[in-house]
């Protein structure tokens, strides 16, 4: 960086004067003239001078200056840099509209301005991944909003991650998350668990896709995967995702409840019980946390992919809601019936693997 001193952000003693403001105007005339008027190297020394002049001098002078740097796309750097680490008064053009600022800059401003400072940057036209990280790190509410709201942002996988993570504990980061244009399945995925219905239907509805391509790509691999002593656990894993068929027919010949409609039957009249929900997990090929979860969430979205892609009738929807204890009067119950509704169980099948994918594999099953 040209300047490794910066304007001192706290209140210090400004001095004034007429010529002080005549010769700063002047020499911030020539720092703005066009690069077919001045070269760059005098343009850095007149941004030298400057620099010196407005170190100690009133805000409105340096917010003056400020304004005319930030639409400057070769201002000398050391100066812009002095300049938007000022008081948010001074700093705010460049830090709103300045080319000149580099990420660097744009993190050094992050660490040591404040809240204001923030903002502004979470809200320029273009924010790099790299920034838009260190913003949200912060943990902010007012910056994360500024930059879900901005689309000049670019938010990289991670930290779309933590931010899904952060929803957890604050719903209104779920709407606008849905939003960007980073948002991919796995992520998705796992904001429906913190979303309402209105956004969890939207999720269904845009992440919940038809896996016929999948299943001819890969319809003759089953049976070579089968033959093997010793199966590739990461096919396996793929397979697993792919297979049409969401029952397993081992499990069902196992289970003394025989069918799936069986055991929710059972859990109608005796409640959810863990032999219950140990019985269901297998016999509908899903994980027991996830169906733990599934029947923990207060909404009835999740139970009711659970019933359509398991090609029950709707009636056994009614059977675990009342399982649950709960009322069918409850506004959750009629979301749920919705959910079902609109789901084929092609699309319910591929979200319910894709909850069950993202967290970990089961075993092959096939024929």
């Amino acid at each position: 960086m040209a300047y490794s001193e910066t304007i001192d952000l706290q209140p210090q003693q400004a001095l004034s004067g007429r010529t002080r403001t005549v010769i700063a105007r002047r020499l911030a005339d020539i720092v703005c003239l066009p690069s077919s008027r001045i070269g760059p190297q005098e343009r850095w020394i007149v941004g030298d001078l400057l620099h010196e002049i407005l170190k100690y001098s009133e805000p409105g002078l340096r917010r003056r200056v400020a304004a005319r740097l930030a639409d400057i796309a070769d201002a000398p750097s050391g100066l812009v840099r002095s300049l938007a680490i000022d008081t948010f008064e001074v700093a705010e053009p460049l830090l709103e509209r300045s080319q000149t600022l580099t990420d660097f800059d744009l993190l050094e401003i992050i660490k040591a301005g404040n809240l204001e400072h923030r903002i502004a940057i979470a809200k320029r036209d273009r924010v790099s991944e790299v920034v838009t990280a260190t913003l949200i790190s912060g943990g902010e509410y007012n910056v994360i909003m500024a930059l879900l709201k901005n689309h000049g942002a670019h938010v990289a996988p991670p930290t779309i991650d933590h931010l899904v993570a952060a929803a957890s504990e604050e719903a209104t980061f779920v709407p606008l998350l849905l939003k960007r244009p980073e948002l991919r399945p796995r992520a998705a995925m796992r904001l429906f668990w913190s979303a309402r219905h209105a956004e969890r239907f939207q999720i269904l509805e845009r992440f919940g896709v038809d896996r016929t391509l999948m299943i001819e790509a890969v319809d003759d691999v089953f049976a070579m995967a089968a033959q093997e002593a010793d199966p590739d656990p990461l096919v396996v894993r793929a397979l697993v995702f792919v297979d049409r068929r969401q029952r397993d027919r081992e499990a069902m010949a196992r289970s003394p409840f025989g069918t799936l409609e069986n055991v929710f039957d059972k859990m109608a009249r005796d409640g959810a019980t863990p032999e219950l929900l140990d019985a269901a997990s297998q016999i509908a090929s899903i994980s027991r946390p996830l169906l733990a979860r599934m029947f923990d969430d207060p909404g009835g979205e999740a139970l009711a992919v659970l019933v359509k892609a398991t090609g029950a009738d709707r009636v056994y929807l009614s059977q675990l809601w009342r399982a649950l204890g709960r009322s069918e009067s409850l506004p959750a119950f009629g979301e749920a019936v919705i959910v079902h509704d609109s789901l084929s169980v092609e699309r319910a099948q591929t979200i319910l693997r894709y909850w069950d994918w993202a967290n970990l594999g089961k075993g092959l099953r096939r024929g």
